[in-house]
């Protein structure tokens, strides 16, 4: 149940954007949003830009495909100045669960890049918005079961969370999107704290760029 819910929400928040960028031709898909979600896209656009609704939008698409188990959220939670630049900040509540037996921080912070911020920005043409970048905050449990156990077995119990953020610059992100970067490339440029503690993300050799995970997106795969 929970996870229709989220669908439906992500349904709305992405014809919300198409009735923002209807004229600019951008491909969203239609249908009739509620009158008060239209309402806070509406605010999101005025307030920080198109592209900010487009970023929050697919972040929550791509957390609810991500193969989380937990209720997915995303939202704007402001600015924040980190080493004197300032960030717009989007808040994620991926609903995931990793299981330390199998998959270590390194493996956590792949799968985070893979599943949600990869696909995410397999949607962007360019990042605009009123910042020197983006910082993107993933919440997501880790507890260690056994191989017997399914992950449905630990929603009551889903363990402690963990958050990391990815400190984007908008320059970075562009120069990544026009593959004058690679995906390790802009992760190594960026700062990436995993519960304030400062993390090195190393991708497997040949980790894909985003327009091909484009179609991934599409089919929802993860």
């Amino acid at each position: 149940m929970r996870k229709t819910f989220c669908c439906c929400v992500v349904l709305f928040l992405l014809t919300i954007g198409r009735e923002i960028h209807a004229q600019e031709g951008l491909p969203w898909p239609g249908g009739s949003p509620s009158t008060e979600l239209f309402k806070l896209l509406q605010d999101l656009n005025r307030d920080y830009g198109p592209d900010t609704v487009t970023l929050v939008s697919w972040l929550l698409d791509s957390a609810v495909r991500s193969g989380s188990v937990l209720t997915s959220s995303a939202k704007v939670d402001g600015d924040e100045i980190h080493e004197e630049k300032k960030f717009l900040v989007f808040q994620v509540d991926t609903g995931i669960i990793f299981n330390t037996e199998k998959v270590d921080q390194n493996g956590r912070l792949t799968a985070l890049w893979e599943k949600i911020l990869a696909r995410t920005f397999a949607h962007l043409e360019t990042l605009q918005v009123p910042a020197d970048g983006v910082t993107i905050r993933l919440l997501y449990h880790s507890k260690s079961f056994s191989e017997t156990e399914s992950l449905a077995e630990q929603i009551d119990e889903p363990g402690p969370v963990e958050e990391a953020k990815f400190y984007f610059l908008t320059d970075q992100v562009r120069a990544f999107l026009g593959k004058e970067l690679s995906p390790q490339a802009l992760l190594t440029r960026s700062q990436v704290l995993v519960n304030g503690s400062p993390a090195i993300v190393i991708l497997p050799d040949g980790a894909q760029h985003t327009s091909i995970l484009a179609s991934g997106c599409a089919v929802g795969q993860s």
